[in-house]
């Protein structure tokens, strides 16, 4: 008897239409979540290894290495990983068809920067790598197949294959943090290893990748054949975006390095440091929602509804969380760092409820993206940018890192206001179809 009323239920409209669909997406959202707190978990883990074992020589030298590289293909990419989560959840392209413009811009695009790369990195890592060519040549090989394997992962993404972009992406933090394990246990942990260890990854990662698009056959959307243009430029919008984002988030670490001793830029980068441990919920829940609202762009009711659900989620999450870090400030400082981080505490006051801002910024830009309108992720952004630079210059030489606090405070407030607005007027014109926002 109970089971059929059970089955009853399970039936009705109610369940099916509205309880249903609600439950499937939180699940996304919350595995996600789970997956974002392990990759953040084993990176800790690793560096704090790393740390230790190579001591601060061998851990600048890696960084210096793996730095160089990074920041190169961030800068070569061209905002195309946006562009690509897009593209193939609106049914711009294929699987297919991105993965041969990924593996054309690898070819024209990134193997070019690599020999680039490889020529002047004698100059540029002469202090770190004095006498050693082959970490210059293993640092240079970097450079290519990041750029091929990262393209593939917002396919994933963007078809909705959030089961194997995960475990692509724990596979890859996971197999570096045992790799550094097993090579401190052998005896075997030098830079050189290391870079190997990378490059053995990504070659993995990309194959594994490779030879999975098939499987995304039967969730393409559409025909796939918009002109290519029309991704670059998308991508184009977003990596404008993601360049002001830069200069919101690093540039007063930069210029505090030029100006406070030491001790005083330590207390100020712990507490940037604890502060971002919020953004785990943007980006947990930004990727998802980046996606399941591409995906949803021939349905306005449908991608409102994965809209509100985004939002209410990361905020509601957020909020309680900065509040949480704002109270126990002084005791949560004292634990990590010891009783001498006391400014670190009264600063976290400052930048947790920053965090949050910057958070709900974060999770508007990737709605907003996901609605086709990466230029109004950008404005504000800009506008955070903007004041940031004037900020800064007005404050730093005289109030320290207490005018960065404030002034990062104010930044990320007004970035999230803006694409507030935005948002409300794409919620506003969804009911009937508006061309995408690239340029406006």
């Amino acid at each position: 008897m109970r089971a059929e009323v059970l089955m009853r239920v399970l039936e009705t409209p109610v369940w099916t239409d509205t309880i249903r669909l609600k439950l499937i997406g939180f699940r996304d959202y919350a595995h996600n979540i789970w997956i974002e707190v392990l990759l953040n978990g084993l990176g800790f883990v690793s560096g704090v290894l790393l740390a230790r074992w190579l001591g601060p020589t061998g851990r600048g030298q890696l960084a210096a290495a793996m730095l160089w590289p990074a920041v190169i293909g961030m800068l070569i990419s061209l905002g195309l990983h946006h562009a690509f989560v897009y593209a193939v959840g609106v049914g711009w392209a294929t699987p297919e068809r991105l993965q041969r413009l990924a593996f054309r811009f690898t070819l024209f695009v990134a193997v070019p920067a690599m020999f680039i790369y490889w020529v002047v990195s004698p100059w540029i890592l002469r202090d770190q790598f004095p006498n050693q060519r082959w970490v210059r040549v293993i640092c240079a090989l970097y450079i290519p197949l990041t750029i091929y394997a990262g393209f593939l992962f917002p396919i994933y993404q963007g078809s909705g294959d959030f089961t194997r972009w995960n475990m692509a992406r724990v596979f890859r933090s996971g197999a570096w943090t045992l790799a550094v394990i097993g090579l401190a246990v052998s005896a075997s942990l030098t830079v050189l290893s290391l870079m190997v260890v990378q490059i053995a990854i990504l070659i993995i990662l990309g194959a594994y990748l490779y030879s999975k698009l098939g499987r995304l056959e039967r969730r393409n959307k559409g025909e796939g054949t918009a002109p290519l243009k029309l991704i670059i430029k998308y991508g184009f919008a977003t990596y404008l975006s993601g360049l002001a984002f830069t200069v919101n988030q690093q540039l007063d670490q930069l210029l505090l390095s030029l100006w406070l001793l030491p001790s005083d830029l330590g207390q100020y980068v712990a507490a940037v440091t604890l502060s971002g441990i919020l953004l785990v919920i943007p980006v947990a829940v930004g990727s998802i929602g980046f996606s399941k609202i591409s995906r949803a762009s021939n349905d306005p009711a449908e991608q409102r509804r994965h809209v509100r659900f985004a939002f209410a989620w990361s905020t509601l999450l957020l909020l309680p969380a900065g509040l949480s870090i704002t109270i126990v400030a002084p005791w949560l400082t004292t634990i990590l760092y010891g009783p001498e981080y006391v400014q670190t505490a009264q600063l976290l006051r400052i930048l947790a409820p920053a965090a949050v801002f910057l958070g709900i910024g974060m999770m508007l830009a990737d709605i907003l993206r996901g609605m086709g309108k990466p230029m109004y992720a950008t404005y504000g952004a800009i506008a955070g940018a903007a004041i940031t630079i004037v900020g800064l210059g007005l404050t730093l030489q005289r109030f320290g890192a207490w005018g960065a606090a404030w002034v990062s405070f104010t930044a990320y407030t007004t970035m999230m206001l803006i694409q507030c607005y935005f948002l409300w007027r794409c919620m506003g014109h969804s009911r009937r179809s508006s061309p995408v926002v690239l340029a406006d």
